[in-house]
């Protein structure tokens, strides 16, 4: 995988768990019993999505970047 950077992740109680959402990577979420719980689960989906995210950089030829 790439470089090492960080990420941040809103935590919110809903109902009697926690869910979490990576703020870079809205698409990153996770849940828990706990807040500690909803954290890895969240930080699970980070890794898969950077690894989706990676694989089709490497499959497009023509990837337009954009600063807006």
């Amino acid at each position: 995988m790439s470089e090492k950077r960080d990420y941040s992740i809103l935590l919110k109680k809903d109902g009697t768990f926690y869910v979490g959402q990576c703020l870079e990577i809205p698409q990153a979420r996770g849940q828990g019993n706990t807040k500690a719980e909803a954290i890895e689960d969240t930080k699970k989906a980070i890794k898969i999505c950077k690894s989706y995210l990676e694989s089709k950089k490497k499959l497009s030829s023509k990837l337009v970047t954009v600063s807006i």
